[in-house]
């Protein structure tokens, strides 16, 4: 009977808690929905940062003024970013040369030696090769994310027109699909 009765209480609060807390997943659903899903407007110009590129460089975000940049925030140990990749690397095959590229940011906190071996060893499949990942990835944190549009929550990133203006935030997983349809209206 205390069992049950415990049972009854503990039930009772989760479900008060429940209708006064909603938890926000909206973050998890698909772009492909009717609604934008997890892409959303945003109106900011892109921030100056410089970039520690993997390849021991430094990149000035100055640098892809011109260009509609969609910036990837991601980590290695992340599913859904290591998922993604192949999608980026066809984004950045059918769109490089209009004027378009993909830049990966690292907010892993894994360390350097881990994205690097990562990015320089991982091969994905894409249209039946095994590819190495084909845009620029750089290492940052939190601190340099934040600025950028970086919210929290991994897969993640901005879309940037050519102006340099953030125009779009993507939370969340994103159809390739999608993904390439924003990239169009932007080019």
């Amino acid at each position: 009977m205390k069992k049950a009765l415990s049972f009854v209480i503990i039930a009772a609060i989760c479900g008060v808690a429940f209708h006064y807390y909603h938890l926000d997943s909206s973050w998890m659903a698909d772009a492909s929905s009717d609604d934008n899903g997890p892409i959303a407007d945003m109106d900011q110009p892109l921030p100056h940062v410089v970039l520690a590129s993997v390849e021991n460089g430094w990149v000035d975000s100055s640098a892809f003024k011109g260009k509609v940049v969609l910036i990837t925030f991601w980590t290695t140990w992340c599913p859904g970013c290591v998922d993604e990749v192949p999608a980026l690397i066809r984004l950045q095959q059918e769109f490089g040369a209009k004027g378009f590229t993909v830049v990966a940011i690292a907010v892993d906190d894994q360390g350097e030696e881990s994205v690097e071996t990562f990015v320089k060893r991982k091969s994905f499949p894409v249209d039946g090769a095994s590819v190495a990942i084909n845009y620029p990835v750089f290492l940052g944190s939190d601190e340099i994310a934040r600025p950028l549009g970086y919210e929290g929550g991994l897969p993640a990133g901005v879309l940037v027109n050519r102006d340099g203006e953030e125009v779009k935030i993507i939370r969340g997983t994103v159809s390739e699909t999608a993904l390439a349809k924003a990239i169009r209206r932007l080019l």
